[in-house]
């Protein structure tokens, strides 16, 4: 059995060239979810969504997403998200680009407006394969 009396002497550096884990919460690997990203822009009278940019999905949580596009958004750009699942469930999500990391393809990190507890559940119960971030 491991003594783990003295885990304060372990020295346990990151891997070179990582990021910090800047969600909270699982994120899952998967590639059985395919995802749209639709614009917001506002004009004289409301709301006028954009075309429709396929994305590649790098992870998920009930929070958030990565993506990758050779497509620009901006930070702080509102969007609606769709994700259409293997058995054709869609989920939309409101949200918006939190970060990019430079390209192409570009990375963005997606917040959603909300919690979506039901997108979570989901998540978890349609999970075939347990990878994890």
């Amino acid at each position: 059995m491991a003594d783990f009396k003295n885990l304060e002497n372990m020295d346990i550096d990151p891997p070179p060239f990582s990021r910090p884990n800047t969600r909270i919460g699982v994120r899952y690997i998967r590639e059985d979810i395919a995802v749209a990203v639709c614009t917001i822009s506002l004009f004289n009278f409301g709301f006028r969504f954009q075309r429709e940019i396929i994305v590649e999905l790098m992870d998920i949580s009930s929070k958030g997403l990565l993506i990758a596009t050779d497509k620009k958004l901006r930070v702080n750009q509102k969007i609606n998200i769709f994700l259409k699942f293997e058995n054709n469930r869609i989920f939309r999500r409101p949200g918006k680009v939190v970060r990019r990391a430079d390209g192409p393809p570009y990375r963005y990190g997606i917040q959603f407006d909300r919690l979506s507890n039901s997108l979570g559940d989901y998540l978890l119960e349609t999970q075939k394969k347990l990878i994890f971030k």
